[in-house]
């Protein structure tokens, strides 16, 4: 009976873990105006995220959260000399983000994100593991 009270808290804990979205993603979503493509860079602490996106046209730093598997983005940019607020709404599976992007009054449209630095992370995880 023992087995079956302390498997309970750790399938518990398991299934309420938040992915760790720290790193560097491939994101690209569809505008009125043609496609768009950004490399995001996120650092997660806790359910809060902080980063940047980098395209041909600059940066633009981003904050967003995460709660379980739902994931939030946001920044603005000026478009035609006024502030446009971009929302990324979407769930992380694996090393992707699918969802929902909202360009302010504008429209919205579905995005993906793919993890581009997924080899580096498996790498070092398993160093740390064989160390």
């Amino acid at each position: 009976m023992r087995h079956i009270i302390l498997a309970v808290p750790v399938l518990f804990l398991a299934l309420n873990q938040t992915p760790d979205l720290t790193g560097e993603w491939a994101l690209e979503f569809t505008t009125p105006r043609g496609p768009a493509s950004y490399t995001m860079y996120l650092t997660q602490e806790g359910p809060r995220l902080r980063g940047h996106l980098s395209s041909e046209y600059g940066e633009r730093e981003v904050r967003g959260s995460v709660n379980g598997d739902d994931v939030k983005v946001s920044w603005s940019e000026m478009e035609n000399g006024k502030e446009l607020d971009i929302t990324l709404t979407g769930k992380i599976k694996g090393d992707a983000i699918t969802g929902t992007v909202r360009l302010g009054a504008v429209g919205e449209g579905p995005f993906r994100a793919e993890r581009t630095d997924g080899e580096e992370r498996s790498m070092l995880a398993q160093e740390f593991r064989h160390e």
